[in-house]
């Protein structure tokens, strides 16, 4: 109990840097925090604490924060950093050691030195291995009975399973931070580490194991943090006004019909979201801007409900 409490205090604190380092320098502090409280206030949090491997969030948010945080240093440099995090992957028995490497293949072809990426993608495996081997064997030579390597428990590809997504709003909005993240990309033709967390998220949606619902909700926090912490967002009048009203029309809905979360937060939405269109229309609203109160709101009351027991359990 006190190492699952210490592993989570940790990977806050990777969530604060990671979600700090992707927003613009103005908007650091504020990237950094809309990113904790958005760890913090899943609905899900608790049980994915409970039934996900804390090490699994530790090393995906290990991995990106130290990207982020060593992306002015020289490829060289920060590739064996990287494979020195890749070690502890394979120490701590992570299946993301796989999907990490998969998602850093648009990386390498959106890379504007193409030969250079594969040099720095073949570096953090093959020297996250060496790195692994000589500590194991060190280790294993000191200890002899310390067993097989974490990592051979899930070599099993029959074993994987999509999971499950609690909060209809938090897909919404993690939807749109990927699909941002994808049309920078095509649009600029260069990817960079947050590109490589918004593929990291989309392998693990659909190719994750089952029990990687901390690591999705840790990868998903900076990401949704980058698009709302703009300042047109956050000073918006409106946008004050529309998330108000998602947060109370989806409080009363849960009152009310006693019914599942992505029920009530998804009426409470699209009826705030056609009224806020009707009556700010000439507004300077946009649809995007209105969208995403929408799901700032329904994501807050979705929290709120959850822990004062509104939704059935």
């Amino acid at each position: 109990m006190i190492l699952s409490a210490t592993l989570v205090v940790f990977i806050g604190i990777l969530v604060f840097a990671t979600g700090w380092r992707m927003c613009p320098p103005q908007n650091s502090i504020a990237g950094g925090t809309a990113a904790l409280l958005l760890f913090l206030l899943h609905p899900a949090i608790l049980y994915s604490i409970q039934n996900s491997s804390p090490w699994d969030a530790l090393f995906v948010m290990f991995f990106i924060s130290a990207w982020l945080w060593m992306e002015h240093w020289s490829l060289f440099m920060r590739s064996w950093v990287l494979a020195g995090v890749y070690a502890f992957g394979l120490w701590v028995g992570s299946p993301f050691v796989l999907w990490g490497l998969i998602a850093m293949i648009p990386w390498v072809i959106f890379n504007r030195r193409p030969l250079a990426a594969v040099g720095s993608l073949v570096t953090v495996f093959l020297g996250g291995l060496l790195l692994f081997s000589v500590t194991w064997g060190a280790v294993w030579f000191l200890i002899p009975n310390l067993g097989r390597p974490l990592f051979t428990q899930w070599i099993r590809w029959g074993g994987l399973k999509m999971p499950l997504m609690a909060s209809l709003p938090w897909c919404v909005l993690a939807a749109g931070a990927v699909i941002e993240r994808f049309r920078e990309m095509l649009k600029n033709q260069r990817s960079d580490a947050s590109m490589f967390a918004a593929v990291l998220l989309v392998v693990t949606a659909f190719l994750g194991p089952s029990h990687s619902g901390l690591a999705l909700i840790t990868m998903s926090s900076p990401l949704i943090a980058r698009v709302l912490v703009k300042k047109e967002f956050l000073f918006h009048r409106r946008v004050r006004w529309v998330a108000s009203s998602t947060f109370v029309l989806a409080i009363v809905l849960a009152y009310i019909l006693k019914k599942e979360p992505w029920m009530v937060t998804g009426l409470a939405m699209l009826l705030v979201g056609i009224s806020s269109r009707l009556i700010h229309r000439n507004a300077r609203l946009t649809r995007f801007m209105a969208g995403e109160a929408v799901c700032v709101g329904a994501y807050l009351a979705e929290s709120l409900g959850t822990v004062l027991h509104l939704f059935p359990q």
